[in-house]
């Protein structure tokens, strides 16, 4: 297996076995999970470490997740997880700002971080005779970073330019943030991961002490290591650099699900010349049975070649010019979005019209094998070659 593979099949696992509390398994005939061996130990401070021991390739990638993103948020301080990720890079007591980065780099590692809707990992990659000047590194910021107000004015400029670009001047994430307001009034699903502009420009740096505080403690994340390593060397170290953390109780905001009795339809402006169609479904819970089946249906409803919105609206009826889906599954309830684009204006109504009509097809009809096991050996393949890339 080569090191990437590790990383993205380890991380896909680890990150379903911590936040969605267990993993749903494939029953007999469906989806084959490749085998893989990993270890698993728990410090007394409820430290989870998860540990995968490759010699082929002499790397370490050592991953810290936290079960903290934007579905923890409150009203008003929407953004603060991906804020504090920045502020994660500015600087501990020991490591002044740009230190830890330049000591990864000095040995030839790379490290970067990343923040979803319920949860915010960081890792950094080395040669694996630096395994322990990553667990310091992590470890020291777990409890030591430095909140600087004037850090935050500068690093809030940087924010703020980030949700222009990405959001603001992008047609769909622009559409996607109007729809989960509109679907999610109550809920924290109600914005996207770096949060509204007016959040960002007042989340001070007191705020981010405050949530740094709560929810970076050992109970309340998951350390992975994998790669060139060996289990008694990880043990050993974590002990050494994150056993004197203390437990600490993690006071997390009620999720509030939505109630709706009925279709929502509303009509958004954006800047744009081309119109598009956007319909957001309401699922279960990223460890809910349905999920794999959610994915699966999606992807012969829309997202394969010979899908059949591809086949029937883009091809034999020349109704679309694109069509596509973001899955959104998570320790909460999350939501499926589909949107697709219209060959011209006068064609929304008819178009959407024809997809409710295949809709209504895929629902009613039976799937026929050949089109399910064309899905599945994709789902397959994708599995396997995530070890060998």
């Amino acid at each position: 297996m080569s090191y990437k593979g590790i990383r993205k099949l380890l991380i896909s696992i680890i990150t379903l076995t911590l936040f969605y509390s267990f993993i749903v398994l494939a029953q007999d005939g469906d989806i084959t999970i490749p085998e893989f061996e990993y270890h698993n130990f728990q410090l007394d401070n409820g430290l989870e470490v998860f540990v995968f021991e490759d010699d082929s390739i002499p790397l370490v990638e050592l991953s810290i997740f936290y079960k903290a993103g934007s579905i923890d948020e409150e009203k008003g301080l929407t953004g603060i997880s991906h804020f504090l990720e920045h502020t994660m890079f500015l600087g501990t007591e020991a490591l002044g700002k740009g230190k830890m980065g330049e000591l990864i780099k000095a040995v030839g590692g790379d490290n970067n971080a990343a923040t979803s809707f319920d949860h915010t990992y960081y890792y950094q990659e080395v040669p694996s005779s630096m395994l322990e000047l990553a667990m310091a590194i992590e470890a020291d910021r777990m409890g030591n970073l430095i909140i600087d107000p004037e850090e935050i004015e500068r690093e809030r400029e940087v924010i703020s330019q980030e949700r222009r670009t990405r959001i603001e001047n992008n047609v769909i994430t622009a559409g996607v943030e109007i729809i989960q307001a509109t679907a999610f009034p109550e809920s924290s699903l109600d914005h996207q991961i770096i949060g509204w502009m007016e959040d960002i420009k007042n989340i001070g740096a007191d705020d981010i002490r405050a949530y740094y505080e709560n929810y970076y403690v050992p109970n309340n994340a998951i350390l992975v290591v994998a790669g060139d390593v060996e289990l008694e060397e990880v043990k050993k170290l974590t002990e050494k650099y994150f056993a004197h953390y203390e437990r600490r109780e993690v006071k997390r905001p009620d999720f509030i699900v939505d109630k709706q009795e009925e279709e929502i339809v509303t009509n958004i402006e954006l800047i744009t010349n081309i119109p598009f169609t956007f319909m957001l479904y309401k699922i279960p819970e990223g460890n809910h049975p349905d999920i794999m089946g959610i994915n699966i249906f999606l992807d012969i409803l829309v997202n394969s070649q010979s899908s059949r919105i591809k086949q029937e609206l883009q091809k034999k009826e020349n109704l679309i010019l694109e069509t596509g889906t973001l899955l959104y599954d998570m320790r909460v309830p999350g939501f499926a979005l589909v949107y697709f684009v219209p060959l011209s204006e006068d064609l929304i109504q008819i178009a959407q019209e024809a997809f409710d009509r295949e809709l209504a097809r895929i629902i009613e009809e039976v799937i026929e094998d050949e089109e399910f096991q064309a899905v599945k050996k994709t789902y397959e393949k994708g599995l396997v070659f995530m070890q060998r890339d």
